[in-house]
């Protein structure tokens, strides 16, 4: 029996023309939402890929090329290495300046064979010696960091940074060290064995807690270099540096074609109510900014406004007890009728289009 090829399926009960239609809704939204979780996912990246050096961050790279450039000299004169302490809160921009460094000494220095002239690897939080040599040995980039026990772990670790040709080691969120009061003296000692026989140099960062690990070793403390400090920044100080940082953070994200034109972060307004919002630091400003950044992605949208920002601020910074207000609300300014003008309705984001 030849089937009627002009059958109309309307007349079928089981057709179900809404229910065709509604399925097909559903795929092109999952496939409109899988899409933007990917930009989103980019976005991000091209976030926390800006890297603009503030004058902390410079102090921070010039104290560890200082360190590294005199470990080959001190260690074939058998003398002892240095030691950088480098401690603050976080979001003081610690370790990404650190990471920052790592990353373009590795690029441009001529290594060896084999070898690793800086190594920057995070102390595990479990703070014993055992752990901390893993740590040195997984930065070394060597195979099975956890295996021996942890005396014999810890004289491995200690011969792979020779073999390594490791200049300066570099230990970060150290405060872990102090976890166990009984313990932290003999891990002090340790890293003070590690610059008196010469193997590198150290740079020691964390928060200001690891002052407790340094006064529980004399020696190691009176060994100390001078620390770098990296305090959180201050409008009266520093509102041009942080004026101009933000401006060309405000330009990054421009070239990241995240943004169409500039949204006014460098305005002075603007900047000054940024930093009041961060706490003077440029960790928790990149996060601000971030949360903004993910915000006008989920909308569609290519600008930053006033609203904007403000609304990354509680997103982030108030929901994560970053800070107790908001300083975008102060005096009814979320209320304003230019709110929704980038770079609080002044000219110079329009103005700086043309700069693009």
């Amino acid at each position: 029996m030849t089937k009627d090829t002009n059958e109309d399926y309307r007349d079928d009960p089981d057709h179900d023309e809404d229910a065709i239609a509604d399925t097909a809704s559903r795929g092109a939204d999952r496939d409109a939402r899988s899409k933007l979780h990917k930009l989103i996912a980019i976005r991000r990246l091209a976030v926390r890929s800006i890297h603009l050096p503030f004058a902390a961050q410079l102090d921070l790279e010039d104290a560890l090329d200082e360190a590294l450039c005199g470990a080959v000299e001190l260690r074939d004169a058998g003398l002892q290495q240095a030691i950088v302490p480098i401690l603050n809160v976080s979001f003081s921009g610690k370790s990404s300046g650190a990471k920052h460094y790592v990353r373009k000494k590795l690029a441009s220095l001529e290594a060896g064979p084999g070898t690793v002239p800086v190594v920057y690897t995070k102390v595990d939080t479990d703070g014993t010696v055992g752990s901390l040599a893993a740590d040195i040995l997984r930065g070394c980039g060597a195979k099975r960091p956890y295996s021996l026990s942890g005396e014999k772990r810890w004289d491995r670790a200690r011969q792979t940074i020779r073999s390594k040709g490791v200049c300066l080691l570099i230990l970060d969120e150290f405060q872990r060290t102090g976890r166990r009061p009984t313990i932290s003296p003999v891990i002090a000692g340790k890293i003070l064995d590690i610059v008196d026989e010469g193997d590198c140099a150290c740079a020691l960062l964390g928060k200001t807690e690891a002052e407790q690990v340094f006064a529980s070793c004399a020696d190691l403390e009176n060994r100390l270099d001078a620390p770098v400090r990296m305090p959180s920044l201050n409008w009266l100080t520093d509102s041009v540096e942080f004026m101009e940082f933000a401006d060309a953070f405000d330009q990054a994200l421009v070239d990241a074609d995240i943004t169409d034109i500039k949204s006014g972060f460098g305005d002075e307004e603007t900047a000054q109510l940024l930093l009041e919002a961060s706490n003077g630091l440029i960790g928790q400003f990149s996060r601000i900014i971030e949360t903004a950044v993910i915000a006008i992605t989920r909308e569609g949208q290519r600008i930053i406004t006033r609203q904007d920002l403000s609304d990354a601020v509680d997103d982030w910074a108030v929901a994560n007890r970053r800070i107790g207000y908001n300083p975008f609300s102060k005096n009814g300014d979320d209320e304003s009728a230019d709110q929704d003008t980038p770079g609080f309705a002044s000219s110079k984001a329009v103005d700086d289009e043309g700069e693009h």
